[in-house]
């Protein structure tokens, strides 16, 4: 059995409201705050990579969870698309930072969206596979390094941040499932990050494509998950989908006939954190109180094309 025990998380000082984008791009605010579902998102500060503020997230979760010592930790995972350096590994800076023994496995997996899911799948085999106790699993995506502040298209959906989440073979939490994926890369160049007319790497998106992608494939991924966990969609009490925009989500709840009240949207003051939106949703989730004892499906989706899922049943809120 493997849990999700805690997670800490992590913003950067620095926000980006929308009126400050009304003025630069003279948005609609109601388009930004209705079908974006966005007032304000976090951008890291000059030299504030993905290791510092995985390392910024790691310390909030010791913070919080007395319990995790350092020198329990056996396994890290730094989930990123925008690594501090081409080399060394993200992972192992961030091992150093936060003073975790060399005798913790650590590497990267460059996953955006669908991270955290697929972090949560190696991490639940190897805890099991190789007899581990403790893992962490830190997203940290500062998009914001790759993203052209010209481009209307994604500068007001994409926020920074980042989350630890501590996931253990034993004790009060969320017990994680069995899991369901998918990849098609024909559509890659829909969500990509290459070198523009001047030489500098950008992150360019097709918004409808992506749209098109989710609809045609996140339904049909929710309801194979719950299936393939015994379940009927009917049997989740709450689907904590990867915050890509309220319009995106709101969809996805109508194509599936869902309770808006069962597809919880929290991304007002953070924008699209990437591989970090679902921890940080189960992170203020459990802050309220809202998912001990509840049976939800974790789905993310994105670039790649790729999307992951899994059901993970709370028997108490996680330390968040």
């Amino acid at each position: 059995m493997s849990v999700i025990r805690g997670i800490g998380t992590y913003l950067p000082e620095k926000t980006v409201g929308n009126d400050e984008l009304i003025e630069r791009f003279d948005w609609d605010r109601e388009f930004l705050e209705v079908k974006l579902g966005i007032h304000q998102r976090h951008i890291a500060a000059e030299g504030e990579g993905a290791s510092e503020m995985g390392v910024a997230a790691a310390e909030d979760l010791f913070a919080k969870c007395p319990d995790l010592k350092r020198e329990d930790v056996q396994l890290l995972i730094v989930c990123t698309q925008n690594p501090d350096y081409g080399l060394p590994h993200t992972s192992a800076l961030v091992q150093d930072r936060l003073g975790l023994p060399t005798t913790t496995a650590c590497f990267d997996v460059g996953l955006g969206c669908s991270g955290f899911v697929y972090g949560l799948s190696i991490v639940h085999s190897m805890l099991e596979t190789l007899n581990l106790t403790n893992a962490l699993i830190v997203t940290s995506d500062p998009y914001s390094k790759v993203i052209d502040p010209a481009d209307r298209g994604t500068s007001p959906l994409f926020g920074d941040g980042a989350a630890a989440t501590w996931i253990s073979r034993s004790g009060a939490g969320g017990q994680i499932g069995s899991f369901t994926f998918g990849t098609d890369g024909s559509g890659a160049r829909n969500l990509i990050v290459e070198p523009d007319a001047d030489g500098v790497r950008c992150l360019s998106m097709n918004g409808r494509a992506i749209f098109e992608f989710m609809l045609e494939r996140i339904p049909g991924d929710l309801a194979r998950c719950a299936e393939t966990n015994e379940l009927t969609t009917d049997e989740i009490d709450l689907f904590l989908l990867h915050q890509a925009s309220a319009h995106m989500l709101g969809y996805v709840t109508k194509r599936m006939k869902l309770d808006p009240a069962r597809v919880p949207i929290h991304m007002q003051d953070t924008g699209n954190l990437v591989s970090s939106s679902i921890p940080f949703l189960i992170a203020r989730l459990a802050g309220q109180g809202d998912v001990a004892g509840k049976t939800t499906l974790l789905s993310g989706f994105g670039v790649g094309l790729s999307w992951a899922s899994t059901v993970v049943r709370f028997d108490a809120n996680p330390i968040a």
